[in-house]
């Protein structure tokens, strides 16, 4: 029987260079973000609706296809190690499909931001559009990326990931500050830069996963992943195990992100360029547990599709265990540093002072969140997606919708802090909640296996 150091420790191996690839999320979007400022509060505050509305999308196309690392590691579990290749390669025509249908979107994005956001001035409309045509071009790596990423999650090779994030980040940084600022010898694209950087290390690091998944012989003559394949049946399983957790991220990602940017927008500009500085603490959190408990996904999918519960459940505490350490830890940093920290991105007074009382909101629900993404995500290793989705849309609906929406027209002198509150009591609930499906073991029925 494995021990819970021992455990704790595969998690890491494991788990670490995906945390990693997930921080390189957190850590572009904080290059961005501390460029923005630099242009004005406007700025600021419109690069947070542009890209929500960017990364709703990549959060359904992506958690859709993380069904690609349960469905691998179940068939690897199982001794069906080609398998894992092929649902590989249908996860990468779900990406191309999914990621033309969202380019439908590029036409009608003024329009779009205008109704969602009928308080912005017209100058941050524009920001607003022009950062979301651009970025929108790098879904289709980033969710190529995800597909295979997925792969070499549930085959352990997550140093592969590693490689990729390294790069994708120090490009991003080079290219957005190259094409915002007119430097290197770069083109100044101003504003606009920012979004470009950001596609081009895009596709660098698709180009460099793509490489691996293919050039590898290793990996060809084990998973048969050299030869293209296309299967219906598979394609429907990819969606059937992942559609409910994509629907679930999705909602998720509308109600966290855009609903709460909608609510906030009601108290004016300075509230929305420290949400958008929230957003950038929280992420710094969130992503890194979220790959830790990817790895979570990967090693309860295999000891699911091995039928070995017992194993799966001290998976689950050891993730746990790990990420609340990490989340609990930067809240601990983000209330006795929260005014250096504020510092990095404005020194705007009114922008300062909604995120004094903001931060401690956020520092306040991330013990909670760590329960979240760690049941959560062993929940989708072991295929049992639907009721965390219908559990997810039921708390969207009614804490965060009607929590948040109750705080602007009845307590409208708690401003943006009011929206702050009903979002901790949301995230609060979902950890708790997952918690009890988790411990309640129904997860274990044979209907979840691959």
């Amino acid at each position: 029987m494995l021990t819970a150091p021992v455990i704790s420790m595969q998690l890491l191996k494991l788990g670490l260079p995906v945390a990693l690839n997930h921080a390189s999320l957190a850590l572009m979007q904080l290059v961005d973000a501390w460029f923005a400022g630099t242009m004005g509060n406007t700025a600021l505050a419109a690069i947070t609706p542009a890209e929500l509305l960017i990364a709703a999308w990549a959060v359904l196309g992506c958690e859709m296809l993380s069904s690609v690392t349960t469905l691998a590691a179940h068939s690897i579990g199982q001794g069906r190690e080609r398998a894992a290749g092929l649902y590989t390669w249908q996860g990468i025509w779900i990406g191309i499909t999914f990621s033309c249908f969202c380019l439908l979107t590029l036409s009608p994005a003024a329009a779009i931001f205008h109704y969602t956001f009928p308080t912005h001035s017209p100058e941050m409309l524009h920001l607003e559009t022009t950062y979301y045509q651009v970025a929108l071009l790098g879904l289709l790596p980033q969710l190529l990326s995800s597909a295979l990423g997925n792969f070499f999650s549930a085959i352990q090779r997550t140093g592969i990931l590693l490689v990729s994030t390294l790069a994708g980040v120090l490009a991003n940084g080079v290219l957005s500050y190259g094409l915002a600022f007119g430097k290197l010898g770069m083109p100044d694209l101003g504003f606009a830069g920012l979004a470009w950087g950001t596609v081009l290390a895009s596709f660098l690091q698709f180009a460099i996963l793509l490489a691996w998944y293919l050039a590898s012989r290793q990996i060809r003559q084990i998973y048969g992943t050299g030869k293209i394949s296309f299967s219906k049946s598979r394609i429907l399983k990819v969606l059937r195990t992942g559609l409910p957790s994509g629907v679930h991220s999705f909602v998720d990602f509308i109600s966290w992100g855009i609903l709460v940017t909608w609510l906030i927008s009601f108290f004016g500009t300075a509230h929305i360029a420290a949400q958008t500085i929230m957003v950038r603490c929280i992420t710094l959190c969130y992503l890194p547990a979220h790959g830790l408990s990817s790895a979570l996904t990967t090693m309860v999918g295999q000891s699911v599709g091995a039928r070995n519960y017992l194993l799966a459940r001290r998976q689950a505490t050891a993730a746990l265990l790990l990420n609340a350490g990490w989340m609990t830890g930067l809240a601990v940093i983000m209330v006795l540093f929260r005014g250096p920290i504020i510092g990095l991105f404005t020194q705007d007074a009114e922008v300062v002072a909604a995120c004094r009382t903001a931060i401690l909101w956020v520092a306040a629900f991330q013990f909670f969140d760590a329960m979240n993404v760690t049941y959560a995500d062993a929940l989708q290793g072991a295929g049992d997606t639907f009721w965390p989705s219908c559990v997810n849309f039921t708390l969207s609906l009614t804490l965060l919708f009607g929590g948040g929406l109750a705080m602007v027209v009845f307590f409208p002198q708690y401003q943006s802090s009011g929206v702050w509150a009903a979002a901790t009591v949301y995230v609060c609930a979902h950890g708790i909640i997952y918690a009890i499906r988790w411990k309640g073991r129904s997860w274990q029925a044979p209907r979840f296996l691959a």
